[in-house]
């Protein structure tokens, strides 16, 4: 099971102790919204720049609008193949993209999930034009969660929370553009997961990364153990940008980090009720938590940073379904330059949603 990369000797932590507590019911009452007020830290507006974390190079793409364009480059300049898996797809532009992609003889492959009507209907428009689309197999109570794009083979990878939907520019989510091994081991898990759609592709080993962890659920579990690994181990600060909280293990780790001295801060999605019980009890425990306040887009982001440095996100909940049943992929690495970003789009964020 895979451990994030630290630049610092590891602390212990509870991962064992944590996996039998049970999920939260959402039973606390509604909480009241304000109007949003100017936060004092401007939301980053363009993306990240790029940073060396060990072999690999990283930016991070704060929203839809910064990353969509820079998604549309990668695919427009794209060489040799484009491979594509995404939750929900229903923007028009991107699908002509691939589409003019193929044309002009790039081999590119996109797996949907076909319970999302957006997204058959998009499967159904590039299957049309001649491009490769599969089906991943969802089955009851699960779904392929994953958003994903590599480009020529693992030249280049974007990774993150973001879905290709037509309302999807807004809201307030994090994707990463990556090159290096972690792009290779990006492409890794879209042919492992051809392979599961039933196409007849081979699947390479993983390459080696100590730099950034590449993480995924079903049929890998690691996710929420990273999650308690952030978590237990941070020594000084935790920011977490949640679209939903349930998982009891998480939420019991965060009020003990409180207790130990930990500055948290917890910002939830204020739509998302099942998170209600878990923003009672942290509160309850001392913690701060806050819901977002926005102009109608979501905080759809699964993203946290332990001590300004060690950071987790990507399309994973911190839920059962998210943990434990759905498919999911969520990276992790550990570099304050890189988490410089994350950290800003988070402070926005969090002055904004003053109580």
């Amino acid at each position: 099971m895979p451990s994030l990369p630290r630049n610092r000797p590891r602390r212990p932590h509870l991962v064992a102790g944590l996996l039998g507590l049970a999920v939260l019911s959402a039973c606390a009452p509604a909480v009241s919204r304000a109007a949003p007020g100017p936060p004092t830290t401007a939301y980053p507006a363009e993306a990240g720049p790029p940073v060396g974390v060990g072999a690999d190079t990283l930016s991070v793409l704060p929203r839809g609008v910064v990353a969509f364009p820079l998604i549309r480059r990668l695919i427009q300049t794209a060489r040799r193949r484009v491979d594509v898996e995404i939750y929900e797809f229903g923007r028009a532009d991107l699908a002509a993209d691939l589409v003019d992609a193929h044309r002009r003889g790039v081999a590119v492959t996109v797996i949907t999930d076909p319970s999302v009507t957006a997204s058959e209907a998009t499967a159904e428009h590039l299957r049309a034009a001649g491009v490769g689309v599969a089906a991943y197999p969802v089955r009851r109570q699960m779904i392929d969660h994953v958003k994903l794009l590599v480009v020529d083979g693992g030249v280049a990878a974007v990774v993150g929370g973001i879905n290709w939907g037509a309302t999807s520019g807004p809201n307030h989510d994090f994707d990463a553009l990556v090159r290096g091994p972690a792009a290779a081991n990006l492409e890794r898990v879209v042919l492992r997961d051809l392979a599961t759609s039933g196409l007849p592709v081979g699947v390479p080993t993983e390459t080696v990364d100590p730099a950034i962890v590449v993480a995924t659920t079903l049929p890998d579990s690691g996710i929420r153990a990273l999650a308690l690994e952030l978590v237990d181990g941070a020594r000084t600060t935790l920011d977490l940008e949640l679209f939903v909280l349930t998982d009891a293990g998480v939420v019991h780790a965060l009020a003990r980090a409180h207790t130990r001295g930990v500055r948290v801060r917890l910002l939830l999605d204020p739509d998302q009720r099942p998170s209600d019980a878990s923003a009672e009890l942290l509160r309850t425990a001392g913690v701060s938590v806050r819901l977002y306040r926005g102009w109608g887009e979501k905080l759809h982001a699964k993203a946290a940073v332990a001590d300004g440095r060690r950071v987790l996100f990507g399309s994973a909940n911190w839920t059962a379904g998210g943990f434990a049943r759905n498919h999911e992929l969520d990276i992790g690495f550990d570099s304050a330059p890189a988490a410089t970003t994350l950290l800003a789009a988070m402070r926005a964020d969090w002055e904004s949603s003053a109580p």
